[in-house]
């Protein structure tokens, strides 16, 4: 015979329940903030219940993540290249790097534009390349064959590429696509070569012990690494100190309330030679979470210049010429939905000579809704148009100060494209094994 439950004694386990998991909370929360009545045993077993939502989200990533790195299409109409006049011939090369079909994962093409031809490609051995970057490491949410992402391909004259595997290793690949060597580290966003032929690379010193322990329980403190050709660390240069040995305290610790990540280094542009501004060695660079780009000398620890926007949660600065650099401004809000405050990213160059700021492509931007939100890069060619990534939407354009001249999607179907893992534009082409 079946009895009902009293209204009563329902009502008496929510309360129950409710008191529990406020309970619960607060005493997850003490002990994050360095609470030491709760130790031992309970303090391990409240911490193993409070991180089991994020194991399970985890393996839950690991069992369904075995899928292509594949954004929804936002371009129906355009795969490959689309000038937008068909008569239009670029002279330039395309060194790609996206989602490869065939190999069913992240790979680099070298495109001739001018009739799309593939002259080469370089499909490592993904398998070996996840083994590296997660040597001696949890493996994060990118460890798989499908959804890795190889970033900012770097281009020797030999065939070879060095690229980033997105927070892991530094990697370099001989033509044939073998592995030559591996640099052990967090490596993300940006490398380029020096004068000098080493190699400037995003990194993050793990466990800056005088941040954390005396400022911050977690400080991600973003690095300048120079790494030789052959794939051994000169050294590591923090930003925290940088900024602070120059006098940007309140840069860096007094701009609202902190976070983990509070600079989020995502290019180094070294200066190939010397000019009125600057000497060949200074590093132009680019710290997101700050909005600042700077000019740097590494010889004497010494910030040239420094300026905070207008642009917003940039990607990517450049040289230009020996006066003038650029910076593709994401122009967004990190807020929930990283709204863009100009509707439209935007290009900017900046003027030594005159110390003024111009915004040269706002037309164009705008006409092609150029909207990418976490990721980008823009490089001004040499006739004055300028070549940009959409990362985010899996699209690059070249462009005017008006017009769009061409787009390009690497589609992986009729519904979708590829993700982009910072490509670039080449002209000349820099490999000389290509001329047999």
């Amino acid at each position: 015979m079946n009895k009902k439950v009293p209204v009563w004694f329902v009502l008496l386990i929510i309360w129950f329940a409710a008191v529990g998991m406020m309970m619960f909370g607060w005493a997850v929360a003490y002990i994050h903030e360095g609470g030491h009545l709760i130790s031992g045993k309970p303090k391990t077993i409240i911490l193993s219940i409070a991180k089991f939502p994020a194991l399970v989200n985890t393996s839950i990533r690991q069992v369904f993540a075995d899928m292509p790195v594949i954004i929804k299409d936002r371009y129906p109409g355009i795969s490959g290249l689309q000038p937008a006049d068909k008569n239009y011939r670029d002279s330039s090369y395309l060194l790609l790097s996206a989602f490869d079909k065939e190999a069913g994962h992240s790979a680099f093409r070298l495109i001739r534009l001018s009739d799309q031809k593939v002259l080469h490609k370089w499909v490592p051995d993904i398998r070996y390349i996840m083994k590296l970057r997660d040597k001696g490491r949890s493996l994060s949410e990118q460890s798989n064959i499908g959804n890795l992402v190889l970033w900012h391909p770097l281009p020797s004259a030999d065939g070879s590429l060095i690229f980033n595997t997105e927070d892991r290793s530094l990697i370099k690949i001989d033509r044939n696509s073998k592995v030559l060597w591996s640099l052990d580290g967090i490596f993300h966003h940006s490398q380029e070569f020096d004068a000098e032929g080493n190699i400037w690379a995003s990194s993050v010193i793990e466990q800056n012990k005088p941040f954390i322990s005396r400022y911050f329980k977690e400080y991600r403190d973003d690095a300048l690494a120079q790494i030789s050709p052959e794939g051994t660390l000169l050294k590591k240069l923090s930003i925290s100190k940088i900024l602070l040995d120059n006098g940007y305290r309140g840069l860096l610790f007094g701009i609202g309330p902190m976070e983990k990540d509070p600079i989020h280094l995502n290019d180094i542009q070294p200066a190939l030679s010397s000019g009125p501004y600057w000497e060949k060695g200074d590093l132009l660079v680019s710290i997101r979470n700050k909005s600042t780009v700077f000019l740097y000398r590494p010889s004497t620890n010494k910030i040239l210049w420094l300026q905070t926007g207008p642009w917003l949660n940039q990607h990517d600065a450049d040289f230009i010429d020996d006066h003038r650099i650029s910076i593709f401004g994401n122009n967004i809000i990190r807020n929930a939905s990283y709204d863009f405050i100009d509707g439209h990213n935007e290009v900017y160059v900046y003027d030594f000579s005159k110390a003024e700021l111009s915004t040269p492509y706002t037309e164009f931007l705008k006409k092609a809704k150029v909207r990418t939100m976490t990721g980008g890069r823009s490089e001004i060619l040499p006739n004055g148009d300028v070549f940009i990534e959409e990362t985010d939407f899996g699209r690059m354009l070249r462009g005017n100060s008006r017009n769009t001249i061409w787009q390009y999607v690497e589609r992986v179907d009729e519904n979708s494209a590829s993700v982009l893992g910072w490509s670039r534009i080449l002209n000349p082409l820099p490999f000389t094994f290509l001329n047999n």
